[in-house]
Order: C-alpha cells, then sequence, then structure tokens
C-alpha cells in the first residue's frame, strides 16, 4: 500500500498545470477472485484550475475511487480486457510502476476538459 497527502507541487505534471491544491492518495494492491493483479486507487482533494470565462479560479473537488488490473505485456492487456468487458479497466504495469505518474494519470482524467464557473457565478462582470 501507498499512502500520501500533499500539495500538488509534488505532482509534477499537475504542478506544471496547477498552482494550488492538495490530494490526498491510497494505492494498494491484491489479487481478485481469479488471482490477477489488481489496484484500488483513491483521490481525494481539491485542485484550483482557471474558470474559461472569467480567468478566474475554481476551485475543483477531486473524488476518484477506482480498481485497475495490471497486465504483463501486450497479450495479457488483450485476456484481461476480454475477460472483464467494460467492467474492468486494464492498464500495462511496468516492472516498475510509477505511482505518482498514476495518480497524475487519473486526476486530469478527471478533470473537465473546459473548466467553467456555473452562469453567473464568475467573478467580475463575465457571465
Amino acid at each position: 500500500m501507498w499512502e500520501t497527502e500533499s500539495s500538488i507541487s509534488a505532482f509534477p505534471r499537475l504542478a506544471r498545470e496547477f498552482t494550488q491544491g492538495r490530494l490526498s492518495c491510497r494505492v494498494a494492491g491484491e489479487l481478485d477472485a481469479q488471482r490477477r493483479s489488481v489496484l484500488h486507487i483513491a483521490i481525494h482533494g481539491e485542485i484550483v484550475l482557471t474558470c474559461q470565462r472569467c480567468m478566474g479560479d475554481l476551485p475543483q473537488q477531486v473524488e476518484i475511487n477506482r480498481q485497475v488490473h495490471l497486465a504483463r505485456d501486450e497479450a495479457d492487456v488483450e485476456r484481461l480486457e476480454e475477460a472483464l468487458g467494460l467492467d474492468g479497466e486494464v492498464i500495462l504495469a511496468e516492472e516498475r510502476l510509477n505511482l505518482v505518474e498514476l495518480v497524475e494519470d487519473e486526476v486530469l482524467l478527471g478533470l473537465p476538459l473546459v473548466p467553467r464557473h456555473d452562469l453567473g457565478e464568475c467573478s467580475g462582470s463575465v457571465t
């Protein structure tokens, strides 16, 4: 198991995009009933995005709870994807899995493509 609670600056790719935020992360591995490697990923916190309407700060809650299966090679990816169908996510696990990069990927995939305040909530006169 790996756990961390830190500012966004601990995550290099996120720190390049966002200057404010804090994340609490937990990644735990186990074998499922079929003896396949599974990671349970929990990421919670807040990142401050830039609203694309008013260019002001837009706090974004991060709440990610997901499970991913680990594959040893491309053939294993295909086999697992077929076995799991749409119910499972499979990633190719290199010899040494970089958990910081895994957390960054999950956070980036979970953020809105075009962050905006709800109508009428922007700062200034922009609506």
